[in-house]
C-alpha cells in the first residue's frame, strides 16, 4: 500500500537536498539559458518547426541531467531510504521531484526562447493562436519525459555500470514518448483544433503512467538486491 506521507517525506528530503546543493537545480536552468541565448545569436527568425526542435532539445538534455542526479545516491543513502519508505514510494517520490524540476526548466526555457528568439511567425490566415494548448502539450510532454527517464535511471541505479544500461533502455522508451509529445506541441503551436490534440494529450498521459506501472513491478526486486 502506497503511503502519501512517505511520498511527502521524499519530496521534502529531495527539496532540502536540492536547496543545499544549489547547482542541482541551477545547472539545468543555466543550460537552458545558454542554449536559448546561443540560438538567438545563430538563428534569426526561425521557422516554427526549427523553433520547436531547439526547445525540445533543451528540454530533453535538461531532463536527462535531472533524472540522472535524482537517483545518484551513495550506498549509505540507499540504506537510509530503505528504512524509511517502500521501493514504490521512493520511485513515485523521485519521479515527482524530477517532473517538477522538468516543468520548471520547461517553463523557463519557453519564457527565454520567447524573449530571445521571439514567438514563431505563423501564416496570417491562421489568425491568433491561443497559448494555453501549447503550454499544456509541453507540460504533459515534460512529465512523460521525466517519468520515462526516472524509470530507466531507477533501474540503472541498482545495476553495475548503470550508465550504459540507462542509455540502452532510454532509447526505445524515449522514442515513442518524444514522438507523441513533439507531435502534440507542434499541432498546438500551429493552432490545430482541440479535437486533434485530445488523442495526443491522452498519449502523453499514458506514456507518463506506463513507466511508473513498470517501475512498480520491477524496481522492488532490484531494490532488495
Amino acid at each position: 500500500m502506497i503511503r502519501l506521507r512517505a511520498i511527502q517525506q521524499i519530496l521534502q528530503w529531495e527539496w532540502a537536498l536540492e536547496y543545499r546543493r544549489s547547482n542541482g537545480w541551477f545547472l539545468p536552468l543555466l543550460f537552458a539559458a545558454m542554449v536559448g541565448y546561443l540560438c538567438s545569436l545563430l538563428v534569426r527568425e526561425p521557422s516554427p518547426t526549427v523553433w520547436l526542435a531547439l526547445l525540445w532539445m533543451t528540454m530533453v538534455f535538461s531532463a536527462l541531467q535531472t533524472a540522472l542526479r535524482s537517483f545518484a545516491a551513495t550506498p549509505g543513502q540507499w540504506l537510509y531510504l530503505n528504512q524509511l519508505v517502500a521501493p514504490t514510494e521512493l520511485l513515485i517520490g523521485k519521479t515527482m521531484t524530477t517532473a517538477l524540476n522538468c516543468l520548471l526548466v520547461t517553463w523557463t526555457s519557453l519564457a527565454l526562447f520567447s524573449l530571445w528568439l521571439g514567438w514563431p511567425h505563423l501564416p496570417e490566415q491562421m489568425g491568433q493562436v491561443p497559448l494555453w494548448p501549447f503550454v499544456v502539450s509541453l507540460s504533459l510532454g515534460a512529465i512523460a519525459l521525466s517519468s520515462t527517464l526516472s524509470f530507466t535511471a531507477a533501474l540503472a541505479s541498482k545495476i553495475e555500470r548503470g550508465t550504459g544500461i540507462m542509455a540502452v533502455l532510454s532509447i526505445p522508451l524515449l522514442l515513442p514518448t518524444l514522438l507523441i509529445a513533439v507531435r502534440a506541441s507542434k499541432l498546438a503551436l500551429l493552432g490545430e483544433p482541440l479535437s486533434n490534440l485530445y488523442p495526443n494529450w491522452a498519449g502523453e498521459i499514458l506514456m507518463a503512467g506506463l513507466p511508473l506501472a513498470l517501475g512498480a513491478l520491477l524496481f522492488p526486486y532490484l531494490w532488495r538486491s
